[in-house]
């Protein structure tokens, strides 16, 4: 050490040169003492000197060069300045000194050089360093667009370029930069195109890289940034590798001891990938180090099924306690922070992902073996059981809106729609309480009704679901839920009004079986006009067929005389639904004479029963049928002599025959 401060505070250039190079191996460890000892003796003049050389930048004449100043030793010297700076800058002192900031935009220059991979690991290190010294350093970067140039780098970089990880380590950082943020969205492109080299990282790195690479990967795909990025990788021509090497990744991750933040961090990436590739990516294989075993190939898929079941238990219990122990409050406030409430939203989605892969594989040969199915369906009918408690608990403490709470309720139904008889006893007891959870502030809508419609579609085949959803009143929401959808709803509310207008329908097919005069006609008629003019308008068969059907069994219930006497359904509103069933009975029997499919005859056969047997309290509906041209086409020019049973054969079409033309 003496001998190379000597030769750094030397009389000439060729001393100078000879001490930096003794130096460069001394200050190769964590000796930061040592690197202060060769600062304090050479300092920036020479070292200026040395890098105006190695830039080109020197006079001509030589006069302020250093050395020889041909091309091949010009970036000698840039290289041996800019390692001697990077060592320098391992100081955070030094890091932050004017000296060194000034540096960044020859820093960035030579960093873009492709052909320049000797230098590129020290220009990270200091631009890494003079940025985590200062704000004004963190502000160079920003001016300079720092992110840009290395982005560039990385993407064009060598499969085993060893300074990858400080690229990741310097991109990482400059996202967590506050004024990063247009510079990300303007760069989202050739962001996307780092993401398979980030995501080999996830797997070769056995240090702590590897968990910057997580968190970058992180960024990436599952923050305030991710949008952009994220359509850009849909875009993007990747390596066809990188999403298993995050699966690979994340999976050894989830095998090591790490804690709830990072945790964290790999569910959420692993439900960004799952929305970007798709569920089948969490069946996909495990491709390990070859100093490793064979990892079976539902072992990733597993591990996210056992760490989303223990974190969402554990974050469940946390929440609970601290909601209802404390006397109540809204969920959203007592979660002690918001990255738990995120990670909360994400295990509920995960879990919605995990049913549905069990759902897929069930419904095909798919790649999961019995038993692991099995665990699956455990931990799910486990995690739905501490859900229901966890609604218990909010039921409990009169606690009915947050996005938490809301979130909650979807994945209860998604579940249930699978399986409806599960958990039976507290699902009927909290039927009410479910369907009326909406999000914060959005007291009174219908927000939750959605999600728990297609297991009500189940649940109502049976008679005590049928009481149970009717005796807590939750039948009125639902009307009124078909009443807003079929009003203002898009073609995104289809599938729900179909599974309201089944459940509803199961209820009315069921009320002679012990729901007595729980059900009332006027609980059902304010969605009756709006419902028949959306199937109308749709002209699907189905919908159509629904519809129609659910209105027959509504006004089965009463009589046209006394529907004048409700208020909101005018003579419009029945106007609508009788050209509706009107439809309805013109397909039907276009069908019988097989000129269209018989797709609906079950719920047609309902529409036409439900008529033969009310038709003489709508006289109106009546004389309408009479004058209609479907009528004439069905009669055709038979004589008025002729049986009901040479019109039709279809039994449900002469008892109507018969009751238009009864007295």
């Amino acid at each position: 050490m003496d001998e190379c401060l000597k030769l750094l505070q030397g009389a000439n250039d060729e001393q100078r040169l000879v001490g930096l190079l003794l130096a460069t191996k001394i200050v190769q460890g964590n000796d930061l003492h040592a690197v202060r000892r060769v600062f304090d003796a050479i300092g920036f003049p020479f070292l200026n000197r040395l890098l105006r050389t190695g830039t080109g930048q020197a006079r001509a004449s030589g006069a302020d060069a250093v050395g020889q100043t041909d091309k091949g030793q010009q970036q000698a010297y840039l290289h041996l300045a800019i390692s001697i700076i990077s060592a320098f800058c391992r100081l955070p002192e030094l890091a932050a000194m004017d000296e060194n900031i000034s540096k960044v935009s020859i820093l960035v220059e030579t960093l873009a050089r492709k052909d320049d991979e000797l230098a590129a690991g020290d220009c990270l290190e200091c631009l890494l360093a003079i940025g985590s010294a200062s704000d004004k350093g963190r502000e160079a970067l920003l001016q300079q667009k720092v992110l840009t140039t290395v982005v560039h780098r990385l993407s064009e970089a060598p499969p085993n370029a060893n300074w990858t990880p400080l690229a990741v380590r310097l991109i990482l950082f400059m996202f967590s930069t506050t004024g990063a943020a247009q510079e990300i969205t303007e760069c989202s492109q050739e962001l996307a195109t780092t993401v398979p080299i980030v995501a080999r990282q996830l797997v070769v790195q056995q240090d702590a890289s590897k968990f910057e690479a997580l968190s970058l990967l992180h960024y990436f795909l599952a923050s305030i940034y991710s949008t952009h990025i994220r359509l850009a990788i849909r875009n993007a021509y990747l390596s066809p590798d990188w999403h298993t090497n995050i699966r690979s990744g994340l999976g050894i991750i989830f095998n090591s001891r790490v804690g709830f933040e990072k945790r964290q961090l790999i569910l959420e990436v692993t439900e960004a990938l799952v929305e970007i590739v798709g569920e089948v990516w969490l069946l996909g294989p495990m491709v390990v180090p070859e100093d490793q075993k064979p990892v079976p190939l539902d072992r990733f898929f597993m591990l996210v099924v056992e760490t989303v079941r223990i974190e969402t238990s554990v974050l469940l219990n946390e929440v609970a306690r601290k909601t209802f122990d404390s006397g109540g409050g809204e969920t959203d406030q007592v979660a002690e922070s918001a990255g738990k409430q995120q990670g909360l939203a994400t295990y509920l989605a995960l879990l919605e992902h995990i049913i549905n892969v069990v759902v897929d594989q069930q419904d095909a040969s798919g790649k999961l073996k019995e038993s692991t199915m099995e665990i699956a369906v455990t931990a799910l009918n486990d995690v739905v059981g501490l859900v229901l408690e966890f609604l218990e608990d909010a039921q409990e403490n009169n606690i009915t809106s947050g996005d938490l709470l809301l979130g909650t309720v979807r994945l209860v139904g998604r579940y249930l729609a699978e399986t409806p008889l599960a958990h039976r006893n507290r699902v009927y007891k909290l039927l009410g309480f479910l369907l009326s959870v909406t999000r914060e502030g959005q007291d009174g809508t219908l927000e939750a009704v959605p999600f728990m419609l297609p297991a009500l579609s189940q649940i109502t085949t049976e008679l005590d679901g049928c009481r149970a959803l009717v005796f807590c009143g939750g039948h009125k929401q639902i009307v009124r839920f078909v009443l807003v959808a079929t009003e203002s709803g898009g073609p995104e509310s289809r599938l729900a009004i179909i599974d309201a207008c089944d459940t509803l329908l199961n209820l009315l097919i069921k009320q002679k079986d012990g729901l007595g005069s729980a059900l009332k006609v006027t609980d059902f008629l304010s969605a009756l006009p709006s419902l028949a003019n959306w199937a109308a308008h749709g002209k699907q068969v189905m919908e159509c067929a629904l519809a129609a059907s659910l209105c027959t069994m509504v006004l089965g219930l009463t009589n046209e005389n006394a529907l004048a006497q409700y208020p909101g359904f005018g003579p419009a509103g029945l106007q609508a639904v009788f050209a509706l069933i009107l439809m309805n009975l013109e397909r039907c029997q276009r069908a019988e004479r097989l000129e269209e499919p018989a797709e609906e005859e079950d719920l047609w056969d309902i529409t036409v029963s439900g008529w033969s047997q009310c038709m003489q309290r709508y006289p109106s509906f009546k004389n309408i049928i009479k004058a209609s041209a479907w009528l004439q086409r069905f009669l055709g020019k038979r004589p008025m002599t002729a049986t009901m049973e040479e019109v039709t054969t279809n039994p449900s079409l002469q008892m109507l025959l018969a009751s238009i033309f009864a007295p």
